[in-house]
């Protein structure tokens, strides 16, 4: 299983988390400032960058750095958790299947919690969900999960295109009939951009549930071969000792960092240039190509930012320079879930209702503002205590049985 101390801690995956959790809220600030459902009108018209210059600027750094990069990013970090969680547990002969599902359960509900009460754009309840399937692979040689990752990676994003094309293409044939206007699905989008600037938590409740939380739900399953080899791609790493061995893996980690820059970066610049038009293509063209491309390179870029920040935080003085995102790496549950309750607080009709009002730029500095607090709070904290507080009730669920059992023993 590899040679994983159990009380050791890895700085560099904590660094990798942190840094993955600010380029999550960076993301997620459009959908906390907008309506979910409402890209109706961008997939008819396709994707136009925002009034002001520096807004038009932050949208495309962000639609190339960002979008589609970090997830990935959070994924794999997952897949990796798993294989050094269980790795220890059969170290310490425990049943690491069926903590691990515990584990899973507990991560299932708080997502389903988060999804339904505070933030539609949750990630949890997939994560659990493609979770299950990961002990499937842990007995696996990495030849053989290499092959499922790449093979379920590409049917994954064939599928998304192919999705997106026919919504747009669906999208394009009801205004073609009148069954819609561009100026009804703006009315709409308006409306419901109202509603979440002025509404109480009761009337953004019953909004979201119909119009956000259950097409959320009956598209889970579409959303679970994109997560999982991701998660294969951290298994992979886990079972390489890519991050338990760095010093004896610096020549693969140099490998990874040049293929992710070589193949990432050209792919994402032209999906940017594709999703903004500058071909001068149908809509229905650029959401698909633009989508699809991004599905490609996202993933690359990820892992250029990921061997990049292995290799550079071998220097000391650069890891201690990066250890406030360790701070909030460790407590990644509580943070993640922290961003959506202050950004529902910041927007929504109940808190002080910046829905649909903040631009660009705004919305990026108010991101940043808030990652900050984070990394303070989460400094203080874990000088407090071991962990988050979600963290440690996470713990206490999956280990609970075992500790009974050990008592009565």
């Amino acid at each position: 299983m590899g040679s994983i101390k159990m009380n050791e801690r890895i700085h560099t995956i904590d660094i990798i988390r942190g840094f993955a959790l600010f380029g999550i809220l960076i993301a997620n600030m459009i959908t906390f400032k907008t309506p979910v459902f409402t890209e109706a009108s961008g997939l008819i018209e396709g994707a136009s960058l925002p009034a002001g210059d520096l807004n038009a600027v932050l949208t495309l750094l962000t639609a190339f750095f960002v979008d589609g990069k970090f997830y990935p990013m959070f994924s794999m970090l997952f897949g990796l958790g798993f294989y050094i969680f269980y790795s220890r547990l059969i170290q310490k002969d425990l049943p690491a299947k069926t903590l691990f599902r515990r584990r899973l359960v507990f991560l299932l509900l708080l997502g389903l919690v988060h999804l339904f009460f505070i933030w539609s754009g949750d990630i949890l309840h997939t994560y659990a969900l493609a979770g299950f399937f990961l002990p499937l692979f842990i007995n696996r040689s990495v030849k053989v999960i290499k092959i499922w990752a790449i093979a379920m990676l590409g049917a994954g994003i064939a599928v998304f295109s192919v999705l997106v094309l026919l919504s747009t293409l669906f999208m394009q044939f009801t205004v073609s009939e009148g069954v819609e206007s561009i100026e009804s699905l703006r009315s709409t989008e308006l409306a419901a951009s109202t509603l979440m600037a002025t509404g109480s938590f009761s009337e953004i409740f019953q909004f979201r549930l119909t119009n956000e939380v259950l097409p959320i739900l009956l598209q889970v399953v579409l959303s679970l071969p994109t997560i999982l080899p991701l998660f294969l791609i951290g298994l992979y790493f886990g079972k390489k000792e890519m991050f338990q061995d760095i010093g004896g893996n610096l020549r693969r980690w140099k490998k990874v960092m040049w293929i992710g820059l070589v193949v990432g970066a050209p792919v994402v610049g032209l999906s940017v240039a594709v999703t903004y038009n500058v071909f001068d293509w149908e809509p229905f063209l650029t959401a698909f190509i633009g989508g699809g491309l991004n599905m490609i390179g996202g993933p690359f870029l990820m892992l250029f930012y990921v061997a990049s920040i292995v290799l550079i935080t071998r220097k000391q003085n650069i890891e201690r320079l990066l250890m406030p995102f360790a701070a909030v790496g460790r407590m990644a549950l509580t943070n993640y879930l922290m961003q959506s309750i202050i950004a529902v607080i910041i927007f929504n009709g109940y808190g002080f209702g910046l829905f649909g009002q903040v631009s660009k730029t705004q919305g990026v500095l108010i991101a940043i503002a808030i990652y900050a607090i984070q990394v303070v709070l989460s400094h203080f904290l874990l000088k407090r205590y071991p962990q988050g507080p979600m963290e440690s009730l996470w713990r206490k669920w999956t280990y609970s049985k075992v500790q009974k059992q050990s008592k009565a023993a």
